[in-house]
């Protein structure tokens, strides 16, 4: 009898030029930017704060994570709102673009992984067509002292 491949469903988005993708399995929804109230001595990424049907969340900008500076044309903006560790966390991406299937045996692990480094924000890469895919770990992308302001 012969086994199917496993697959999995990747959300992919755009980042400055680099397009990125997480598990489909851990997103809640996509939401269009909404206004962000600031937090008096938040540091890092976190712009703020939103309230999505009476749930208070932090966003996290992955601009501001990847040092990228603002972007301008914010059109295309979007909020991925993700469940990490039992809680709710916005990111802000700079445009949403497609969900794709991917054979699991087609997904690398990070090239930190393979030279024996602990891996950095990325767990593996996968190719789509014709473009790279950086699948991201969300638990690397929130840092400790962020982890704890997210919404249960």
């Amino acid at each position: 009898m012969r086994q199917e491949n496993q697959s999995v469903q990747l959300s992919s988005f755009r980042v400055g030029e680099e397009v990125y993708a997480i598990d489909i399995m851990r997103i809640r929804e996509i939401i269009n930017p909404v206004p962000v109230t600031p937090v008096p001595e938040s540091i890092g990424a976190i712009e703020g704060v939103i309230n999505l049907r009476g749930v208070i969340l932090p966003i996290i900008d992955l601009r501001k994570r990847f040092g990228l500076t603002a972007l301008t044309d914010s059109r295309l903006v979007k909020y991925i709102i993700a469940l990490v560790d039992g809680r709710l966390f916005g990111f802000r991406v700079d445009e949403v673009l497609d969900v794709v299937r991917v054979d699991t045996e087609k997904i690398s692990p990070s090239p930190q992984h393979e030279m024996g480094r602990e891996p950095g924000l990325f767990v593996g890469v996968c190719q789509v067509k014709d473009r790279l895919l950086l699948l991201l770990d969300l638990r690397k992308i929130i840092r400790p002292h962020e982890r704890e302001r997210g919404a249960t």
